[in-house]
């Protein structure tokens, strides 16, 4: 991080900025340029180089691995809520409407796909793994604008009910259910998740008595 500084330092003449100066003048060129995709970037990258950009990304990448994805248990434990809520409204045959949308910030998501097992690298993201280019967990790419995440029912005759989980109009493989399809069965994903929802037990998951977690 100390290097995007210096870098900044350097371009605009003013040592007196901050690291939290330059996360912001990340965000801002980050924002800009999404809202102006037709246009050239915004103004504000032209003071972040491609070593600074990476860092900044990366920075980002471990406050929201530590603050809403696979850093603690307890982050992505309390989205299981929001799984009880999918096997309520995908059962078959179910008097709810065929379709429920929920909106929510980006925060919930992650904690969400953290609970399903989307994204997951083989070790912790830390500081030493800034190297790491082909990292699983990258929010740039998957907490994108606009991320969402769809559960899909199929009834289908001579088969059991199945689910088509897709991340931003993609298709996703939860981890348990076979690579050779596209479609999960939902008993499958009732037997990976069963723990979870059982025990989902939202007081108590948050409560501040160690012994009660």
């Amino acid at each position: 991080m100390l290097a995007a500084l210096k870098n900044v330092q350097r371009k605009i003449q003013q040592f007196d900025i901050s690291v939290n100066d330059v996360r912001l003048i990340y965000t801002i060129c980050a924002f800009e340029t999404a809202w102006n995709r037709h246009k050239e970037a915004s103004v504000w990258c032209q003071l972040l180089d491609k070593n600074s950009l990476e860092i900044l990304e990366f920075a980002e990448d471990l406050e929201y691995y530590w603050n809403d994805g696979y850093g603690y248990n307890l982050t992505y434990r309390i989205a299981c809520p929001t799984v009880q809520d999918m096997f309520k409204h995908i059962e078959p045959q179910s008097s709810l409407p065929n379709a429920t949308f929920y909106f929510t910030h980006s925060g919930t998501l992650l904690k969400l796909m953290a609970h399903l097992g989307l994204y997951k690298d083989s070790s912790p993201l830390t500081y030493k793994n800034f190297n790491k280019k082909q990292r699983a967990w990258r929010t740039s790419l998957i907490d994108s604008f606009a991320t969402n995440l769809a559960f899909v029912l199929y009834e289908c005759e001579n088969s059991k009910p199945m689910i088509l989980t897709m991340h931003q109009e993609r298709v996703v493989y939860i981890p348990g259910c076979p690579r050779n399809s596209d479609l999960c069965s939902l008993q499958t994903i009732r037997q990976l998740f069963a723990a979870s929802v059982e025990n989902c037990d939202f007081t108590k998951i948050c409560s501040k008595n160690p012994e009660s977690n």
